[in-house]
């Protein structure tokens, strides 16, 4: 099979669920990753034939994405920061957002705790752009505090992973000690906790639905912010005066996050919008 053949076995099969331009965009990832071949040969090389190894390992993660598996997942890796982090359906797959708010907590000095960790790619990226960092992080899911350790080491950095549930900051505080993290001496307590509401499934992507482990995504309808409401009380527990919060957010609950932190102690709130022009990301000081 030559590289033009492989075009047309992937188009007749994507044909019914993915445009063309996603059509194309993942073919071109595939050929890229499992055979190596650059982005430009997709129209120069079309004769240029695969390896059998390639062939077999592309007819197969086309199959996958024919069933809707995310082409994270079918890679299994994604590009965030400055690191690779590898994802699979036990993990949230990192999006562009999450990586924006990287950018701007990447800046902010002193000691890190990362909460709902997931992948660790938040806590792993933050280590790798300031090695002397101590960084903290933890996720109830200890499928998710494997995958986080194993990016851990394929970036070569050092975290604290430690097992613990948000819902629960008792627990989290003593889990935290024995990490080795204490309290009230965390400059930044970032994360990114579930914030879809359950009546706002029926607007998301099959793929999503399907693959995306969904105790990372969802909340209920009658408390969205519940997750909020825990990490403004870690905080006010574990962050050193004029320490940052700094949370990724559902668009639709920006003033509602914000008035809640500022009713909890926290100054100088913010909100910041993200590359879609949507409220994503709440920022805001604990002044005891």
């Amino acid at each position: 099979m030559n590289i033009k053949e492989f075009k047309a076995y992937a188009r007749d099969r994507l044909a019914s669920s993915l445009e063309q331009p996603e059509q194309r965009f993942l073919v071109s990832a595939l050929l890229a990753h499992f055979a190596g071949i650059p982005n430009y040969w997709y129209h120069t090389h079309e004769e240029h034939t695969l390896p059998p190894a390639a062939e077999k390992a592309l007819l197969k993660a086309v199959d996958q994405a024919t069933l809707g598996r995310p082409l994270q997942y079918i890679l299994g890796f994604v590009h965030f920061g400055n690191c690779r982090i590898g994802v699979d359906e036990r993990v949230l797959i990192p999006r562009p957002e999450t990586e924006e708010m990287w950018d701007r907590a990447r800046h902010i000095p002193g000691l890190v705790l990362d909460a709902c960790t997931g992948s660790g790619c938040l806590a792993i990226a933050l280590k790798k752009a300031r090695p002397l960092t101590n960084v903290y992080a933890f996720d109830l899911s200890r499928d998710a505090l494997d995958v986080a350790s194993q990016n851990a080491a394929l970036n070569q950095v050092k975290v604290h992973f430690f097992l613990a549930d948000l819902t629960d900051i008792s627990g989290v505080e003593e889990a935290a000690q024995e990490a080795g993290l204490q309290k009230q001496t965390a400059s930044l307590l970032i994360s990114n906790p579930p914030y879809v509401t359950e009546s706002q499934k029926k607007g998301m992507s099959g793929r999503v639905l399907s693959f995306e482990p969904h105790s990372a995504l969802f909340v209920t309808d009658n408390d969205p912010l519940c997750h909020y409401r825990q990490l403004a009380a870690l905080g006010s527990r574990l962050l050193c005066s004029e320490g940052t919060l700094m949370a990724e957010i559902n668009e639709d609950f920006g003033r509602e996050a914000g008035l809640l932190l500022q009713q909890a102690g926290y100054r100088g709130v913010q909100v910041h919008k993200d590359l879609n022009e949507k409220n994503r990301i709440i920022e805001a000081r604990w002044v005891p």
